[in-house]
């Protein structure tokens, strides 16, 4: 392989060795130099490593950390987004910068207590899929920010 069309940053944080726990607790956290991170991310891409370079699971602020240093704003903001949600702040902070939002989890993920997803087992969005005849997923997907 001689290139990746996308390589993003999967979290705006480090953490210490070990099996993962979700949720992620703040002691497991260490310090990440971001900017240096981004840094090298876009020496990829001036490479021809990547074609594009982009982020995941990043907030406003965040991603005011990253534009404050780059030569090359993310083209990928990849966070979940789904009904439940939905992420409108982030959606417009990340238009007026020319960002795109790429949704992680559009249907939903299962809670944390494990049981079901609240996004696929909505009875509001199962009164919306039976009255036009779809599916729960299909109106899912075809919700305005995806």
């Amino acid at each position: 392989m001689e290139y990746v069309d996308l390589y993003l940053i999967h979290w705006p944080v480090c953490l210490k060795p070990g099996p993962p726990e979700l949720p992620t607790r703040k002691e497991n956290a260490v310090p990440l130099d971001l900017a240096g991170v981004w840094r090298a991310m876009e020496e990829c891409q001036r490479l021809g490593l990547a074609k594009a370079i982009g982020v995941s699971n990043f907030t406003t602020r965040h991603l005011d950390g990253v534009l404050a240093v780059a030569t090359v704003p993310p083209a990928v903001n990849q966070v979940e987004l789904n009904p439940a949600w939905q992420q409108r702040t982030l959606r417009a902070y990340c238009a007026d910068r020319g960002i795109h939002v790429a949704a992680y989890s559009p249907l939903g993920g299962q809670n944390w207590d494990g049981q079901g997803s609240a996004v696929l087992d909505s009875e509001v969005l199962a009164a919306i899929a039976k009255a036009r005849g779809k599916t729960v997923a299909q109106v899912c997907c075809c919700l305005p920010g995806r």
